[in-house]
């Protein structure tokens, strides 16, 4: 067993927790001590494993999948309970007959239901277990799945849905809260049951994989959950908000280590001309370094951030990080486009970062088409508001560089580059997708001092350390 808790450590670590060689020494200790009941033996991993609350649900679905399905022997019956409360609803009351007609088996008179009169019915009884029946139910109205589809399981997901009669269901419910003016709350419980049934379907399709595929399937489950490495346009609402609260830990973390690193090198370098000269007083032994002073650099900080679609959030990630640590810079300058551009500057003063985000992206002028122009925004940067920047300016631009085939307008970059200390670009596409199609980095990089890709959190931990 002390294998597999260790194997089940690198799993955890591959979906972004950071475990300590400490912790798995208590883990280990905790384990030998609890037994292997099956849920003492969870709350001994989750007490030395789990350091932060978020990491929980991660922790919980690699535990079920490593430990209840990979490793689960035919016999061997797990708690029910072990990983929330949800189970306690899995008493007695499934209608059996009413999900054997939703396979279209019917039950005679009156007996009858498509799935998506089906799914009405468990959401508007709030009945939990007939919502699992419903789930398993459409994983198997999927049939046979190569591990291929594993990469696609967004897509897997909602074929299952449609299968059930998803969106018929959803329409029907929309329809009776009208008609029959369902209080707010109760819609909310409604909604409730159908986030429920729609992650249940997920849950069994990943157990499914894991099964018919062993290590490969989970270790493709652990890093695609992997918030660090998740690429910004796959991320769904909870995540984006989880990674809000890391990119403000990151930055205390990135203002706090550039503070110690000053702290400790207050002094700069050795000035061996003064340490020579104090020798001579002491008959050219150097008793006392003599060091020169220490000159920190603010340098300012100009940030042209596109705001078109999937690259939106990570412009939103960046204006966030880099207000969070303005005290590193010398001035901080913000600009968003998509096809014109409109300085966001003045609602990030004296205003919490969510507020003043908001602000900068509902009142801010930044689109015309609603599609990228690169060279139009260039051109009215140089024409409008290239006097602002001066030699000490590090401009970064954050943008894709897919220009709708429009005029690159190469022209303005270059007097933007020539005007500034340097240009940056961070590009949230993956490298191989540069150049193809309507993108043109390979036109912009020139100009730029460096382009980076950037497209998840621990490749924008990386390149912020370039403006630092």
């Amino acid at each position: 067993m002390e294998e597999k808790i260790l194997e089940f450590c690198r799993l955890l670590r591959k979906g972004g927790l950071n475990v300590s060689f400490s912790q798995i020494a208590d883990a280990l200790k905790a384990t030998a001590e609890v037994g292997f009941t099956w849920e003492d033996f969870y709350h001994a991993l989750c007490c030395t494993l789990v350091k932060e609350r978020a990491d929980k649900p991660l922790f919980d679905k690699l535990f079920r999948l490593f430990f209840l399905s990979l490793h689960a022997k035919p016999d061997n019956k797990p708690h029910e309970n072990v990983e929330d409360g949800e189970e306690k609803n899995n008493a007695p009351g499934v209608n059996v007959e009413l999900v054997q007609n939703a396979e279209g088996k019917g039950m005679g008179r009156g007996g009858g239901a498509s799935p998506a009169l089906l799914l009405v019915k468990a959401v508007r009884e709030e009945n939990y277990p007939l919502l699992r029946k419903i789930a398993e139910l459409a994983v198997k109205s999927l049939g046979e799945i190569s591990q291929d589809r594993f990469s696609e399981m967004d897509q897997v997901v909602e074929h299952a849905k449609v299968a059930i009669g998803w969106y018929e269901g959803v329409n029907r419910l929309e329809r009776i809260r009208e008609k029959e003016k369902i209080s707010d709350l109760t819609y909310t419980r409604w909604r409730d049951c159908l986030s429920y049934l729609e992650n249940k379907i997920r849950e069994l399709l990943e157990e499914l994989f894991v099964k018919k595929f062993g290590r490969e399937a989970l270790e493709e489950i652990a890093s695609s959950a992997n918030l660090k490495e998740k690429e910004f346009y796959r991320l769904n609402q909870l995540e984006i908000e989880e990674i809000r609260k890391r990119i403000t830990k990151l930055a205390r973390k990135l203002a706090s280590k550039y503070a110690r690193r000053y702290r400790r090198a207050k002094r700069g370098e050795i000035d061996l001309r003064r340490t020579v000269r104090q020798a001579l007083l002491t008959g050219g032994t150097p008793i006392r370094l003599k060091y020169r002073k220490k000159v920190l650099s603010k340098p300012e900080l100009v940030l042209l951030c596109d705001v078109s679609g999937s690259v939106a959030v990570f412009s939103e990630f960046m204006l966030q990080l880099v207000y969070t640590i303005q005290n590193r810079f010398r001035a901080v300058r913000s600009f968003l486009f998509v096809d014109v551009i409109d300085e966001v500057t003045d609602y990030f003063v004296k205003r919490d970062i969510e507020e003043a985000l908001h602000e900068a992206f509902s009142r801010a002028y930044f689109s015309y088409s609603g599609f990228s122009d690169f060279g139009k925004v260039f051109t009215i940067f140089a024409n409008k508001y290239l006097f602002g920047v001066s030699p000490k300016s590090t401009i970064i631009i954050l943008g894709d560089a897919r220009n709708n085939w429009r005029p690159d307008e190469r022209e303005f970059l270059q007097k933007i580059a020539e005007r500034s200390r340097k240009v940056l670009w961070f590009n949230p596409q993956p490298q191989n997708a540069w150049d193809t199609e309507d993108s043109i980095m390979r036109i912009y990089a020139p100009y730029c001092r460096q382009v980076f890709e950037c497209r998840n959190l621990k490749q924008l931990e990386d390149v912020i350390e370039a403006i630092l």
